[in-house]
């Protein structure tokens, strides 16, 4: 009983421990795991112009999947962050508004060609952009 416990929440824990703060609402049907927060310069005409910074997170399956996501932080990470490169480029500029809802199927797209079978959904935060 006390094993079968224990792996339940262990991934409960890890997430409250990542985000440093208390578990706060992450006791649900679907767990999720946070995403380091990522910031991109946003260009125009060549240069530099702005910023953009995204807070994202991972809804997880079932726990045990959730568990796998934390571990694998760091590659989601890095197909978020490449996936958002691209998005950047092609969509953003320091005054324009963002698409979110553009950005959430070019995210959820990249999470599972970067084979992130845990992952039932990219969730955004909150993003924001701003001019230099």
């Amino acid at each position: 009983m006390r094993r079968s416990l224990l792996r339940a929440l262990l991934p409960l824990v890890l997430v409250a421990a990542d985000r440093g703060a208390g578990i706060r609402g992450l006791i649900t049907d679907r767990p999720i795991v946070y995403v380091d927060p990522i910031e991109l310069p946003l260009f125009e005409g060549g240069a530099i112009a702005g910023r953009m910074q995204v807070r994202l997170a991972l809804q997880a399956a079932d726990t045990d999947a959730a568990l796998r996501l934390y571990l694998q932080r760091p590659e989601a990470r890095s197909a978020l962050l490449i996936a958002l490169v691209d998005f950047d480029r092609a969509e953003c500029g320091p005054l324009a508004p963002i698409n979110a809802e553009r950005m959430s199927g070019v995210l959820n797209r990249a999470i599972q060609a970067a084979g992130m079978i845990d992952v039932r959904q990219v969730l955004i935060l909150e993003v924001t952009s701003a001019p230099i």
